[in-house]
């Protein structure tokens, strides 16, 4: 396994249970080449849990009764929490979090939105969609701050040409394309 990973410039993580995810890396130590990779620069890129296996925590529904935080591989700084806007339990469960001091922040990611890391600072965002946003989730005293992360919006064409890029990539690791990803190919090809 590791001279695959060795021979990989891009490394893409699909969807999934990130605590099972993470067990069987850990246990297959695919988590010490993954980060191997990372140092020599490989790009480490995925969504859902193949977004926040790189942070130090993420905001998981791994566990069938709720959303829970995890320790994660630690890679870039931080709590990540994915499907900001799209799953109704994510914005009260990062609340609740972060009043009960769980996790001191969090980076909160509209779907349809992405961290882009370089040199494991935040360099930008990316947004697909013009309503899909990025934030810096805090506690200041008893409130809930909300920062938007400001980044970059692709145009309609990029949008659409990014997705197929993403189609074909996914595709190509994991033989498998949700009926989600095909409608927002669809969105986009109507625009």
């Amino acid at each position: 396994m590791d001279s695959l990973i060795n021979k990989q410039d891009v490394i893409y993580v699909g969807g999934g249970n990130t605590k099972s995810m993470l067990a069987v890396w850990r246990e297959w130590k695919l988590d010490k080449l993954l980060q191997k990779a990372y140092n020599r620069g490989a790009i480490l890129c995925g969504v859902s849990a193949g977004a926040i296996c790189w942070f130090e925590k993420g905001v998981t529904d791994s566990w069938a009764s709720n959303l829970n935080v995890m320790d994660c591989m630690g890679f870039v700084d931080g709590c990540c929490c994915p499907h900001y806007d799209g799953e109704k339990d994510r914005k009260p469960s990062v609340e609740k979090f972060l009043i009960d001091d769980i996790v001191d922040s969090c980076y909160a990611l509209d779907d349809g939105a992405a961290l882009h890391y370089k040199n494991g600072k935040i360099e930008t965002t990316v947004r697909f969609y013009n309503d899909a946003h990025v934030y810096k989730v805090t506690k200041k005293g008893d409130d809930i701050h909300h920062e938007t992360i400001k980044g970059i919006t692709t145009d309609k064409h990029k949008q659409l040409e990014l997705t197929m890029a993403c189609y074909v990539l996914y595709n190509t690791c994991c033989k498998e394309w949700s009926n989600y990803h095909i409608k927002q190919v669809a969105k986009l090809a109507d625009g």
